[in-house]
């Protein structure tokens, strides 16, 4: 896991256990949301609004298709939150 990600990692976790009902040894970061962990067009609804609430950045317009695991989603947060801050370097 990159290192940016690793701030968004714990948190992102949590919130994805509750609002896909999963154990949390479930949630690592190669695990694909529908396929893994049965989330629905629902779960990603919440899992999108939450995540937005939670981390200050929009999800809103991300390719859903880019995003199919975890580890995607931490990555794509990592990404907006690195954007928004003023001076921060993106590799």
């Amino acid at each position: 896991m990159e290192p940016e990600h690793v701030d968004v990692w714990a948190e992102l976790r949590t919130l994805c256990a509750h609002v896909m009902s999963v154990p949390l040894e479930a949630v690592v970061p190669h695990a694909r949301l529908v396929a893994d962990l049965g989330a629905d067009s629902l779960d990603i609804n919440e899992l999108q609004v939450a995540s937005e609430e939670r981390f200050g950045v929009s999800l809103r317009g991300a390719d859903r298709a880019a995003v199919s695991t975890v580890g995607d989603v931490a990555s794509l947060v990592a990404t907006l939150r690195a954007q928004r801050v003023p001076g921060a370097v993106a590799g």
